[in-house]
């Protein structure tokens, strides 16, 4: 859109804004400055600000009146407050804008102005359509008028039918030519060819001289490719179309009217019909012209000369009392001279009753001042008009009526008010229907929860707030563009055909279908199409229901009834476990202290061995009690109740689980600072920090421990602790790393991955207010960091400074489960 606005202030940020969002938009500080530029200027939105309206409108309407039909005014206010907006409501802007002008309001603001400018134009060009016959039979008319009234001034005849086909043709150029010898003389030419007159051409080889050997009316869209055509001399004069028609005397053809445009295929069938009836009107008027100059049968030529004008005037009037029009002629007195039958009709009334009536007589009063002036305009300026007015019927009906007047004069010279009325009520009725129902769609849509996309069977021509949301795009890169082009790859064969389908081809059904936006992200949406109207034409809509929350949500439920499966096993199993477990302790302590007891009796180191094997089998009795213990604390169900949680319990418990995935694979390092307790559910806890330790040995090829590290780092930040997984296994890649949270997605082959892991621990860490990040190098290595909130009673405190311990490797006994304080420990 073109917008001037018409501000003291600079707008620099309002013009940036508008020209990036691809309108042409300029500034005018003074009104008298900008009236003038509307005079020479297309500009369709004029923006005035709300602060110079405050001491008058005056010039505002001053800017209007100068503007041409159908520019729009928006208004700008400092602010959303009432006293900055009055001015502009009572101005009776068309839109407006409160600063700050965010890209979002501006946008909207100017969709709303687009959508009326288009409707106006839409509006204007369906009514230049509907007066186009009425103007050209008005022309005609006039043309035939005029003929008469230039009476045997052959040239002046000419000249005018010249001017007039080409007006009513929508010709470059016309021109007569007479016959003179072989030759065709062109003693009229006007337009594009006017330099042409007096121009020569031969008869044979040519289509203007197949028009005067055969008598018919010719015609040709492109003359470098018609056989009957004179090319050096088209290409001479410059043409690529033409009509061509006989102008006769009696039987005889004596020359030719043609009308010229160099562009293909300009002319139409209702055009040669046009030429056929200019031609008849200049052959009478030369036929005429010619007896008189000939001073040849003067009598039988006038004689034939007013059977031929009345028998014009027959067909005149049998077509004008056929039509569908009411047509009229009217003095400057308003009283009526002459109507046709229709018109009669529409009124009820003899034509006795009809002829000399004026307008008070037929019309309301307010009806008839309307009617009145505008036939003074006309009068006044001697220029053909159209408009519509409401004209009531006899019996009360509302009836609207698109009038085109013009000025025609008697044999007299009287002049004369001649109109003719088509009746536009229904069209109107129907413009006003369609207009509502557009609105009601358009409403519908626009707030409708489901993606909306529109088309006709190929590119998109709207979408919603809800698809643009739903793809994470702006309408600049939708609109224009294939549906397909954001579907996932492997689904476009399958939607192809369905979602690009024409308005008559559309098939009725739901499927479901993967969507893909611009980050990689993947959604699973239900998709149907239907057949609508949109702006009056058929189009496709394509429906889009996101389900990938749904999806989301049963997966949770999946895997958190076989979470709870698996809780419920452990803890079962962990019991029967512990139960001969306590026997086996039990027994084990009760035979070291009877060995104790007869070591006495026996030689020294008689029992070593023994003793050895009791205190092994008791450490092996002690872990498996340990590892019982982690299996009980990671499947105890207090997701509901959070507590305060020893994170380095936790991850020792996780690392004691994961010790068979780890010890093949790499070294792990613990680098634990002291930290305090963090709020949340140590079962829950124990899966996320399990899931990461055995993603992080999966991603090192077993086989090389020693090369390898997996390095756990706890550390507190203010009131936040830190975790941090690290390993230097095989790295991620950008595009994996963009999905590795989303439901369903892994890299394991098929049957070894469910990819819900890291989905479920994301929504365990951010249901107790963590976080979880990833950063990864190919080849180099992965690091998953959590970021968990302090426990509530432990926020402020400063966390105690511990030394690191040196780093060492446990080969067969575990750690402590609750250390004082260790740093960069290895196993």
């Amino acid at each position: 859109m073109r917008l001037l606005l018409v501000t003291a202030d600079p707008c620099t940020e309002l013009l940036e804004e508008l020209r990036r969002q691809g309108h042409v938009a300029t500034r005018e500080a003074e009104p008298a400055t900008a009236e003038r530029l509307l005079a020479y200027e297309t500009v369709d939105v004029v923006g005035v600000e709300g602060a110079r309206l405050e001491a008058g409108a005056g010039w505002l309407e001053s800017l209007r009146a100068s503007a041409p039909p159908g520019v729009l005014v928006l208004g700008l206010a400092a602010s959303s407050a009432e006293v900055h907006l009055e001015p502009l409501l009572a101005a009776g802007v068309d839109e407006y804008l409160v600063a700050p002008f965010s890209p979002g309001e501006v946008r909207g603001r100017l969709r709303l102005l687009a959508n009326r400018r288009a409707a106006f134009q839409q509006q204007q060009a369906q009514r230049r359509g509907n007066q186009g016959e009425l103007a050209r039979l008005a022309d005609i008319l006039q043309l035939q008028s005029d003929i008469m009234q230039a009476g045997l001034d052959l040239q002046r005849v000419m000249t005018r039918t010249c001017e007039q086909a080409r007006a009513l043709c929508r010709a470059e150029g016309a021109a007569v030519g007479m016959v003179d010898g072989d030759e065709l003389v062109y003693r009229v030419a006007v337009g594009s060819v006017e330099h042409f007159t007096n121009f020569r051409l031969k008869v044979a080889k040519s289509l203007t001289g197949s028009t005067v050997l055969g008598g018919g009316v010719l015609s040709t869209g492109d003359t470098e490719t018609d056989p009957r055509v004179n090319r050096q001399a088209t290409q001479q004069i410059g043409i690529r179309s033409m009509i061509t028609v006989p102008l006769r005397h009696k039987e005889r053809v004596i020359g030719v009217l043609n009308i010229l445009s160099p562009r293909l295929d300009a002319f139409g069938e209702q055009d040669q019909r046009t030429m056929e009836l200019l031609a008849v009107m200049l052959g009478v008027a030369m036929t005429n012209a010619a007896e008189y100059e000939a001073k040849q049968t003067l009598v039988a030529e006038r004689t034939a000369a007013l059977a031929a004008l009345q028998e014009s005037q027959e067909l005149f009037s049998s077509f004008m009392n056929n039509g569908p029009g009411l047509a009229y002629m009217r003095d400057v007195e308003g009283r009526r001279v002459w109507v046709n039958e229709p018109y009669r009709r529409f009124f009820r009334r003899e034509m006795s009753q009809v002829l000399g009536a004026r307008d008070e007589d037929l019309l309301p009063p307010a009806v008839a001042a309307l009617v009145r002036q505008q036939d003074r305009l006309v009068f006044e300026s001697g220029q053909p008009a159209s408009g519509e007015v409401m004209v009531p019927a006899p019996d009360g009906t509302e009836h609207y009526w698109l009038t085109y007047r013009f000025v025609v004069k008697d044999g007299s010279g009287r002049r004369l008010m001649g109109g003719v009325s088509l009746d536009i009520t229904e069209s109107k009725r129907a413009d006003a229907a369609l207009r509502r129902s557009e609105e009601s769609f358009r409403s519908l849509i626009e707030g409708s929860p489901e993606a909306i996309f529109v088309h006709r069977g190929g590119p998109l021509i709207y979408v919603n707030p809800s698809a643009l949301s739903f793809l994470a795009l702006p309408a600049s890169r939708v609109v224009g563009t294939s549906l397909l082009q954001f579907l996932y790859p492997e689904d476009r064969e399958l939607a192809s055909g369905l979602l690009d389908a024409a308005p008559a081809e559309v098939r009725t059904g739901a499927c479901e279908l993967r969507f893909v936006r611009p980050n990689g992200r993947v959604l699973t949406a239900e998709v149907s199409c239907m057949t609508v109207v949109f702006n009056g034409e058929p189009a496709t809509m394509v429906s889009v229901r996101d389900l990938t929350e749904r999806k989301q949500i049963q997966a949770r439920l999946v895997l958190s009834d076989r979470l709870v499966a698996m809780g419920t096993l452990a803890a079962g199993v962990a019991h029967e476990i512990n139960n001969p477990l306590t026997f086996v302790i039990s027994n084990l302590e009760f035979l070291s202290t009877e060995l104790s007891a007869v070591a006495s009796e026996l030689p020294e180191g008689r029992l070593k061995e023994v003793e050895d094997v009791v205190r092994e089998a008791a450490m092996g009795a002690n872990r498996v009690r340990q590892i019982v213990g982690d299996l009980k604390s990671l499947s105890r169900a207090d997701d509901e109740v959070p507590t305060a949680v020893n994170l380095q319990n936790v991850i020792e418990s996780a690392l004691t689980i994961a010790r068979a995935e780890l010890r093949p694979r790499a070294k792990v390092v613990r680098d634990f600072v002291e930290v305090p307790p963090v709020e949340g559910s140590e079962g829950r806890f124990g899966q996320v920090f399990l899931n990461l330790l055995i993603n992080a040995a999966h991603a090192i090829p077993p086989g090389d421990p020693e090369r390898n590290e997996i390095r756990v780092r706890m550390r507190a930040v203010e009131d936040h602790v830190i975790v941090e997984v690290k390993d230097t296994g095989l790295g991620i890649s950008p595009e994996m790393r963009a999905r590795i949270f989303d439901p369903f997605f892994t890299t394991k082959p098929v049957g070894e991955g469910t990819g819900l892991g890291l989905f479920v621990c994301q929504g365990i860490i951010t249901r107790f207010g963590g976080e979880i990040s990833v950063e990864s190098q190919v080849g180099k290595g992965t690091t998953f960091r959590v970021i968990f909130p302090t426990a509530p009673g432990f926020r402020g405190r400063p966390a105690s400074e511990q030394a690191p311990t040196e780093s060492r490797v446990l080969l067969s006994t575990p750690p402590p489960l609750n250390p004082a304080g260790s740093g960069g420990r290895q196993e």
